[in-house]
């Protein structure tokens, strides 16, 4: 099968399966651990749905993120002579295609391709994407942020798109001696949103590897419900505080409604299905996937493509069709607007994971002033983690979506990613996880507020901002222990190299 010939595929990949078996027959892309393919096996391997992420980007679609970098303070750095020298970058992504990439804006950098080749070391083709869910410059808006912050660090574009992409990129950055992961993408329904998974245990190895993956919450705040299920009437239908259903504002089209519930380790104990109806009573999407624990590809889970033929309130019902009916459930409305939605909890894989740097999104313009967008999404996690870690700029300008229209998490997370590198080139001692500590303990609380007295559900320990470098001595670093940090930092104990032990740009 040509790249070209595969376009057509579902804009969401929901063509797209997985097997746990590397290098299958059918394999479009294989990892050490699995395999994608286009379509069910021909040989009977257990599939399931591929894991395929979704970009960060907010509601809101030659400039420079200069308001990431005034909100940060980053201005005094640069003219100290800290500009990320000696820290090697890499920004994991799907859309590197819709324009060419800029090297006048981005300068020296290099491309890898998990998808073509296993080991990554295949450039990205920007001119010919695989599959339509990766047309677009999402990536390249993510690296110019960075490199406006960090004009020193060695930059790495990485394609990710998928699971299996995914593993093949975190092993290509523990092969490369990678500092910092820029990840503004969200996978779901890989785990109940807890920090467990298949996209969670690849953090592990990043963590262990001492990686220090920078990732987004997620903008899903107002698409985000969550509940255990009740049927007091005993009518088979969950008991919303509405009625039977839960209204949904969806704009006319094909959207995505995710149902899941907490049984990824022991699925098949319950069978949940899911319908939307239309104001006038007329079903426009339904999940009906039978849940049996004897099945091999058994996942609590079901995924409604709902057709709204006009912009309105939908309705959606969770029915009870087997099993046990006392088990907590997610509802993540994609592109849409819950009423009264619950956003706690509405944090997305990997965000999840106690080891990677979590982080919501504050206007840039107003940034010590704001408070947190209201898409962005808020902790704790369903495995009551306080998260996100730290909340960074958004609204910044860039080539790709022009003078201040790059919002979401998406902007947010690699203009942390960015004060990280100048944290580290300030001192080249520090690793990955303890720039990420210090950071933290940087990080302004909200107005009229001397210090946080626990981590705040939206921007954890408060504002990225970077102190004055001139009030830092050199070599030396503050001692002083967290009031409290979510992020397991500690984890990989690897040492930063000497900053000649690095490789020009």
């Amino acid at each position: 099968m040509t790249p070209l010939s595969l376009i057509a595929l579902a804009s969401a990949g929901d063509a797209l399966v997985r097997v746990e078996v590397p290098n299958h027959p059918d394999a479009l892309i294989s990892s050490h651990l699995g395999s994608l393919l286009a379509a069910p096996p021909t040989d009977g391997t257990p599939s399931r749905p591929a894991p395929v992420a979704e970009t960060d980007v907010g509601p809101i679609g030659g400039y420079s993120a200069w308001e990431a970098m005034d909100a940060m303070s980053v201005g005094a750095w640069h003219e100290a002579g800290y500009g990320g020298a000696g820290v090697r970058i890499a920004v994991f992504d799907l859309e590197w295609y819709g324009a060419e990439l800029d090297a006048a804006e981005l300068g020296d950098f290099t491309t890898h391709d998990c998808y073509v080749q296993r080991s990554c070391e295949h450039p990205i083709d920007t001119l010919r994407p695989t599959f339509s869910f990766e047309t677009g410059s999402h990536g390249v808006a993510c690296a110019e942020v960075i490199r406006d912050i960090a004009p020193e660090a060695a930059l790495y574009l990485v394609r990710v798109s998928t699971l299996t992409t995914l593993e093949n990129a975190v092993q290509w950055a523990i092969r490369e001696d990678i500092d910092l992961i820029s990840m503004s993408l969200s996978f779901f329904n890989e785990s109940f949103y807890d920090g467990t998974g298949a996209i969670n245990e690849q953090m592990d190895l990043l963590a262990e590897a001492g990686i220090l993956m920078v990732t987004s919450a997620g903008n899903y705040a107002d698409q985000h419900y969550q509940d255990a299920f009740t049927d007091r009437d005993s009518d088979g239908f969950h008991d919303f505080p509405f009625g039977d259903g839960l209204p949904i504002y969806l704009s006319r089209g094909s959207r995505r409604i995710y149902l899941s519930w907490d049984e990824y380790r022991s699925c098949g104990r319950t069978d949940l299905d899911a319908y939307v109806y239309s104001e006038d009573g007329l079903l426009v999407g339904r999940s009906t996937n039978r849940q049996d624990f004897e099945q091999e590809t058994c996942s609590p889970i079901e995924r409604v493509s709902a057709w709204a033929e006009e912009s309105g309130w939908y309705t959606l019902k969770v029915h009870h069709a087997g099993g046990m009916n006392t088990v907590r459930f997610d509802i993540m409305a994609r592109n849409g607007e819950v009423y009264e939605p619950v956003v706690a909890g509405s944090i997305t894989d990997p965000g999840t994971h106690p080891s990677v740097m979590t982080v919501g999104a504050i206007r840039g313009l107003n940034y010590l002033e704001a408070d947190v967008e209201a898409f962005s999404s808020q902790g704790p996690t369903a495995a009551n983690l306080p998260k996100p870690d730290i909340a960074g700029p958004n609204g910044l300008s860039s080539t790709v979506y022009g003078p201040t229209g790059f919002y979401g998490t998406s902007a947010s997370t690699p203009a942390v990613t960015g004060a990280l590198a100048l944290v580290m080139s300030q001192d080249p001692t520090l690793t990955p996880a303890e720039a990420g500590e210090q950071l933290t303990r940087w990080a302004l609380p909200p107005p009229g507020g001397e210090t946080w007295s626990k981590p705040d559900p939206g921007m954890g320990a408060g504002r990225a901002r970077l102190p004055d470098p001139s009030i830092l001595s050199s070599g030396c670093r503050s001692s002083t222990a967290l009031l409290f940090l979510p992020l397991v930092l500690t984890t990989g104990l690897r040492r930063r190299r000497r900053p000649d032990a690095v490789g020009s740009r």
